[in-house]
């Protein structure tokens, strides 16, 4: 450890060019994790394939909502061949920004580390929900598919998921969200549905400056949302709208990129270069 980071500048030794190294992990009581490559005995060390990226494997997985991190992991290559990692603001030269994870929703790594995980594993679920979906479109205009995608992406159709930043139910909305959509009952599939609908609805009115053609009646006025701007659209609900604003754009955080690019998939079935 150097005198850079107090836990946190973990030193991954090179990895032999053949690909077949291990990684060390162990997660410390304060919940932070401490990496290296040399076999290291004592108790809650396990071995990280390598396959599991520095992306993945930096982030602590079991992080409860008041748990506090910092938002940005930095890195760099020492001229020994050793690459260090730091999540404290570095001192010295050579040091470049590794990935961001935002406020809110955006600073959750979804999968392993949801407080309560998808378990509806019923085919059926993903007719379930059809008319409520049909329903928000007709209040909301947000298209059926990319509500889908949304859902899918958020909690795999299952009402019950909890993630690791709080964030509740098929739509993953955080309580205040909820609150502010008019949902009395985040767990009420409907609900929760017409409450996403109308957040992503407020957030098309905010982002989207397309003007619709082909109507038959000039647009009057009418707003589309052109593919940047849904981007947008994801990303506020990810990150905040504030977030989208202050970076002019899709914010710089890892996680929402990712979010944002698994929606976008599942919606259009290709990945959008405004994420490169």
């Amino acid at each position: 450890m150097s005198r850079h980071a107090c836990w946190a500048l973990l030193l991954l030794l090179a990895l032999p060019a053949s690909g077949h190294a291990t990684v060390w992990q162990r997660q410390r009581a304060d919940g932070n994790l401490e990496f290296t490559n040399a076999p290291t005995p004592g108790p809650k060390w396990r071995a990280v394939p390598e396959s599991e990226t520095i992306h993945a494997s930096v982030m602590p997985r079991e992080h409860a909502p008041a748990t506090r991190m910092n938002s940005v992991m930095w890195t760099r290559d020492r001229a020994d061949g050793v690459s260090e990692f730091t999540n404290l603001p570095p001192v010295g030269r050579h040091w470049k920004v590794l990935f961001r994870i935002g406020p809110g929703k955006a600073s959750a790594v979804r999968g392993d580390s949801d407080l309560v995980p998808p378990r509806d594993n019923s085919p059926a679920r993903y007719q379930r929900y059809d008319d409520h979906i049909r329903d928000q479109q007709a209040y909301f205009a947000i298209p059926q598919a990319l509500v889908r995608a949304v859902i899918k992406t958020e909690s795999d159709y299952d009402p019950n998921v909890v993630s690791s930043a709080g964030a509740l139910g098929l739509m993953q909305l955080m309580p205040a969200t909820a609150r502010a959509m008019g949902v009395t009952n985040v767990w009420d599939p409907r609900q929760n549905i017409m409450g996403g609908a109308r957040y992503l609805q407020m957030l098309a009115k905010r982002f989207c400056r397309t003007p619709a053609v082909g109507r038959g009646d000039g647009g009057s006025g009418a707003l589309v949302c052109s593919d940047d701007e849904t981007i947008k659209v994801l990303a506020g609900y990810h990150a905040g709208p504030g977030a989208v604003e202050k970076y002019q754009g899709l914010p710089p955080y890892e996680t929402t990129k990712n979010y944002v690019n698994s929606v976008w998939q599942r919606y259009k079935g290709a990945a959008p270069v405004a994420l490169r």
